[in-house]
């Protein structure tokens, strides 16, 4: 009942926007479909912590993905768009979850206010699901531009964390989601000038609670802030303020150059409205910096700070294993749990061996429990359409830090484009 009703709900809107798109109905209707075919296959060598779980010295897990983007626009000022993820996984590694947890049903949770995942079939050792994550009306008229539907809203200025992205914060490690998450959303932006704009946004979606030590709860949450964007000095600037489910959220960011070099950052603060008095608040900070070398070379180092991180072992008193599973495995992240350190440090380089080979090296490192994380990969342009991708993530520490509890994983990405 709850579903036909949050139907009901977008199709009125979907036909408002209907209704005004009558402004531009001389345009001739386009369609435009573009996607991809995606094999990907992982092997993990969990570390001894995961071992000691039951886990054998080797896991393996394949992946089909077929991913469909559709635009229509009927008019000058009104496109749809639909995106839809097809997903098949299977192998010995699902088995392996499904002795500790439901596999399917983690991996086709959709926290949103309408519940666009489905699990269409699996049993022991795989499961097929399908997911929208894109489902979108949009209307421009001169300066203005109205989205609503399932959306991504991008508020981040820097490559891995991004404390501005109050709507859509992404997981670094989920590399093969380049599209990256949306949210049931609306979103109005101005443009007051040519680099100017203010923008309005609010999302619509669930989030579990505990109850006890055993049962949870689905609360419904609203997320809605307010963003002014503009340029000066060269640099664009931007500043927001609103609210994050239980927290009045408040933020700025900018990015420009310096010498050359790409230069951006952005920083928020939470306070939670339930504790506004016995609180003084949490400052999630991350500046960024890029330069690319005369022989193409590219450098990145990217810093992160998190006023209500620890300086001691990552998960040494919080939840332990489960905290790090869900910060490195799960495909989003709330922007106050980027990381669960005071501080972190990331550091990429990237280079064209040749016009068809593209090698790179990445790695993050949390000084106070010394754990760290390497993260080499070479893509392969085979065609125009067609590209190989080998990817390793090699974690290391001590048992309950940011990153040690993990080991090895190595992926082959075979990906044919349309």
């Amino acid at each position: 009942m709850k579903l036909v009703f949050k139907a009901k709900t977008f199709a009125i809107i979907i036909g408002a926007i209907l209704n005004i798109s009558s402004l531009g109905l001389n345009a001739q209707p386009k369609l435009r479909m573009t996607g991809f075919l995606e094999y990907l296959n992982n092997t993990w060598i969990p570390s001894d912590t995961y071992k000691a779980f039951g886990f054998d010295s080797w896991q393996n897990q394949s992946t089909i993905y077929n991913r469909i983007n559709v635009w229509w626009t009927p008019t000058d000022n009104l496109e749809f768009h639909t995106g839809i993820r097809n997903n098949f996984t299977f192998g010995p590694l699902v088995s392996t979850y499904n002795k500790f947890i439901d596999y399917g049903e983690l991996a086709t949770y959709d926290d949103g206010y309408l519940d666009l995942t489905w699990k269409l079939s699996g049993d022991d050792n795989n499961v097929l699901f399908t997911n929208l994550d894109r489902l979108y009306a949009k209307f421009t008229h001169e300066k203005f531009e109205l989205t609503v539907g399932r959306q991504r809203i991008n508020w981040g200025t820097n490559l891995v964390w991004n404390p501005n992205d109050i709507f859509n914060a992404f997981n670094y490690f989920d590399f093969n989601y380049i599209e990256r998450p949306g949210s049931d959303a609306v979103l109005l932006q101005y443009y007051t000038g040519d680099f100017s704009s203010l923008q309005l946004a609010g999302k619509l979606n669930y989030k579990i609670e505990a109850i006890d030590s055993i049962n949870t709860k689905k609360t419904l949450k609203l997320t809605a802030a307010a963003m002014y964007k503009f340029n000066h000095w060269s640099y664009d600037f931007q500043f927001f303020g609103g609210l994050m489910q239980d927290d009045i959220a408040a933020g700025l960011g900018w990015s420009g150059n310096i010498g050359g070099a790409g230069f951006s950052g952005e920083a928020s603060w939470f306070r939670d409205m339930n504790n506004f008095t016995d609180t003084s608040g949490i400052i999630i900070a991350s500046v960024s910096a890029n330069y690319v070398f005369k022989n193409q070379l590219m450098a990145n180092i990217s810093f992160i700070y998190n006023s209500n991180g620890t300086t001691d072992y990552a998960y040494k008193n919080s939840s332990g294993l489960l905290g790090s599973f869900s910060t490195i495995m799960s495909s989003s992240l709330n922007v106050k749990n980027l990381t669960p350190s005071r501080f972190d440090v990331f550091a990429q380089v990237s280079y064209p061996a040749t016009p068809l080979i593209n090698v790179s090296l990445s790695g993050m490192l949390n000084p106070w429990d010394k754990s760290a994380y390497i993260g080499p990969s070479t893509t392969f342009s085979l065609s125009d359409n067609i590209s190989l991708m080998l990817v390793g993530q090699l974690f290391t520490g001590d048992k309950l830090t940011e990153f040690g509890d993990f080991g090895q994983m190595y992926f082959i990405d075979l990906k044919w484009s349309f």
